[in-house]
């Protein structure tokens, strides 16, 4: 099953679209229509599609600068352009951004298809290429996770224990199969969130690359002293901590998480997060960024939007973050900013 996301502003496009395209037929899953990209934006951060059909002239943020974002909060899109326009500079920058088809309207139904399935063979190509070399690191942490639990489990001293986290450690040329193996130790051991402890390991081990053998070493001997009961990971709250940290990264999703954080199913991962947290992942980061938002108009009334917009990953784009921060407070940043001048006012 490939999941598709339809872009366009016009109602009867986006109509004609949904029945044109046979989707069950192709193995094809319509996730969302959206008349615009702000829109299109907000379901990516939860249920990221992995072919994007999008026009070009789109309201607030063009179809190319869409593509341009979705492709920084998922690598593997494919992307497909429909557009009425038959010019030099839109086909060249559609080429640069990766699009892999570029449709004038009006197209044919075979036209269209023959499009989206070549989209679906180029990711099922990617998706083998990453499976193999997906496989092939989980092997490599799971070989590094035992090493570290025989270590553990010996009966070697403090000193001669740090010796030989040195010795592995030193096999290792990429931290963050270090960083990797470290999570996977304490989450098989404690839990990730059930011990204060464990959840600060993870959060140093995400952040720390040069004092890793020692947080290795040190971890170990906690471990060692505390038992090692078998529990159950607490992704969720590793994924609250981890959109805590890095809300700043523009390339942040529910997808993000799940392949690179939590190692999870995107759709399973975001039932449980809204679940336990009471809101969708989506609405998580955005309150996250919002809040970061408001507190660096707080701190630094002088900063731009646009500035203030790249420092919580929405990119250079003061358009899309004003309309973010209004859905958000209510107000435009503009409004926000006008209410910390005047004396004892309520911030939203």
């Amino acid at each position: 099953m490939y999941k598709v996301l339809l872009v366009d502003d016009e109602p009867i496009i986006r109509e004609g679209l949904q029945q044109m395209i046979a989707w069950e037929r192709l193995d094809l899953h319509l996730t969302a229509s959206c008349p615009n990209a702000v829109t299109a934006l907000d379901s990516m951060m939860d249920d990221m599609p992995d072919i994007l059909l999008t026009d070009i002239r789109l309201p607030g943020m063009t179809g190319l600068e869409l593509i341009q974002r979705a492709m920084a909060l998922h690598p593997m899109l494919q992307s497909v352009v429909i557009s009425g326009y038959d010019t030099f500079q839109y086909a060249q920058q559609a080429l640069k951004y990766g699009v892999i088809e570029y449709l004038l309207k009006p197209f044919s139904q075979e036209e269209l298809e023959q499009a989206l399935l070549r989209a679906c063979h180029i990711i099922d190509k990617e998706r083998k290429r990453v499976l193999y070399l997906y496989n092939e690191r989980r092997q490599r942490v799971q070989a590094l996770v035992d090493s570290f639990l025989s270590l553990m489990k010996s009966e070697a001293g403090t000193g001669q224990l740090k010796k030989q986290v040195e010795a592995l450690v030193s096999t290792v040329e990429d931290p963050s199969l270090l960083q990797e193996t470290l999570i996977a130790v304490v989450t098989k051991c404690m839990g990730s969130g059930q011990t204060e402890w464990g959840m600060n390991v993870i959060t140093d081990a995400m952040r720390s690359r040069s004092s890793l053998e020692e947080l290795i070493a040190r971890t170990l001997l906690r471990l060692r002293k505390e038992g090692s009961a078998d529990r159950s990971t607490d992704f969720v709250q590793q994924m609250v901590n981890y959109t805590n940290l890095h809300y700043a990264d523009e390339a942040l999703s529910l997808q993000y998480i799940a392949d690179k954080v939590v190692y999870m199913n995107a759709d399973y991962i975001g039932r449980e997060f809204t679940r336990a947290v009471g809101q969708k992942f989506s609405s998580y980061l955005l309150a996250t960024r919002m809040e970061h938002a408001k507190l660096l108009m707080r701190k630094d009334p002088s900063l731009h939007s646009y500035e203030i917009a790249e420092r919580v990953g929405l990119g250079e784009n003061p358009h899309y973050f004003s309309q973010l921060f209004r859905k958000y407070t209510g107000v435009t940043p503009k409004d926000y900013r006008r209410t910390l001048d005047e004396p004892y006012a309520d911030f939203p």
